[in-house]
């Protein structure tokens, strides 16, 4: 029993109180001189250091629960983490602390979705919704660039027939889209893109994916954001629950 509780002491005494909540490009953790990716919810070795890269961000959690973003490209010992977190000061903690952690991490995952990151690469024209969009609305707006008012066509597709239930003209940016059961089956992928001719567009156009989810996906959906707002840190209840939206791909994403 003695050398058990020893040796849990000793595991302890290597574990700092900085875990990794969120994060975005390519930071990672030095263990021993070697590069190691980061894992969500895990915690970083008293004798680790963390790298950030440019076009990174990473949002760290200490004991306490306070959320920190760091997007400085270095590398930071858990001696200088402690510094940061001195800086901020928990008395200090006010909401407008917590919407500044909150919208950057909704601007970093916009950035890692224009740029490619891990999902497919999108073309520069279509901005909303993003690729693999899980809708929890019944309706559905779709934006793009075109700031000359050209006459363009959105175009909705099923990706396993290729049928095209909508083939609207527009010179618009925007187009709202409502859920119609004779149409769109819950749960089922489409495609939409936005095209300048009427015809099916060239081979090597972009097209997102998209679905109206099914009734049982949101019944889970809703079932883990409760759990998620049952925690007593409200402010730290809405970072989560803006970790849950880009984790689950859903559109409209939470403001």
């Amino acid at each position: 029993m003695l050398g058990l509780i020893f040796l849990n002491l000793n595991i302890n005494a290597q574990t700092s109180e900085y875990k990794i909540f969120y994060f975005s490009g390519k930071p990672k953790v030095i263990e021993k001189g070697q590069e190691k990716p980061l894992v969500r919810d895990s915690y970083i070795s008293s004798k680790s250091k963390l790298k950030v890269p440019g076009n990174s961000y990473v949002v760290l959690t200490n004991k306490k629960e306070v959320p920190m973003g760091i997007s400085n490209p270095g590398e930071y010992s858990i001696a200088d983490l402690n510094e940061i977190y001195k800086d901020v000061g928990n008395a200090n903690l006010t909401e407008e602390f917590f919407d500044y952690i909150a919208n950057n991490m909704i601007e970093e995952d916009k950035k890692v979705r224009r740029s490619g990151g891990v999902y497919r690469a999108v073309g520069d024209i279509l901005i909303a919704p993003f690729d693999d969009a899980n809708c929890i609305e019944k309706e559905v707006r779709f934006d793009w660039n075109n700031p000359k008012a050209k006459k363009l066509y959105l175009k909705i597709y099923d990706v396993e027939t290729w049928e095209q239930p909508y083939n609207i003209e527009t010179t618009e940016s925007s187009y709202t889209l409502k859920y119609d059961s004779n149409i769109f089956k819950k749960g089922k992928d489409y495609a939409w893109t936005v095209y300048h001719g009427k015809d099916h567009p060239q081979q090597g156009t972009i097209l997102r994916v998209f679905r109206f989810v099914d009734d049982k996906w949101i019944e889970n959906f809703n079932t883990q954001l409760k759990e998620i707002n049952s925690g007593e840190n409200k402010d730290m209840n809405r970072i989560k629950t803006i970790r849950y939206y880009i984790d689950n791909n859903v559109y409209p994403r939470m403001k």
